[in-house]
């Protein structure tokens, strides 16, 4: 297989267990509402749209840090809202 084609694949695997990881660890972890993982996975996506059109490539380093912090803020913000007690 060419160089590049496994590059590519290889990258796009690691962006899709990211994305698994992220899912199960954060969002169903911290029980995060549906809004916001839609707004997180709106930024991912973004993201790894303006990478790939700007470099021709899934640039890793350049995706990843944005929406792992927003990831990180938006289970702190639910963690510190208020629960209602049944």
């Amino acid at each position: 297989m060419d160089p590049l084609v496994n590059h590519f694949l290889l990258q796009l695997v690691t962006l899709y267990w990211y994305i698994i990881f992220v899912v199960f660890c954060f969002s169903d972890g911290f029980h995060v509402r549906s809004l916001s993982r839609i707004i997180w996975f709106a930024v991912f996506f973004g993201v790894t749209v303006y990478v790939f059109i700007t470099r021709n490539d899934f640039d890793l380093a350049l995706i990843l840090p944005l929406p792992t912090l927003l990831a990180i803020a938006l289970c702190s913000f639910e963690k510190a809202r208020p629960r209602k007690q049944p």
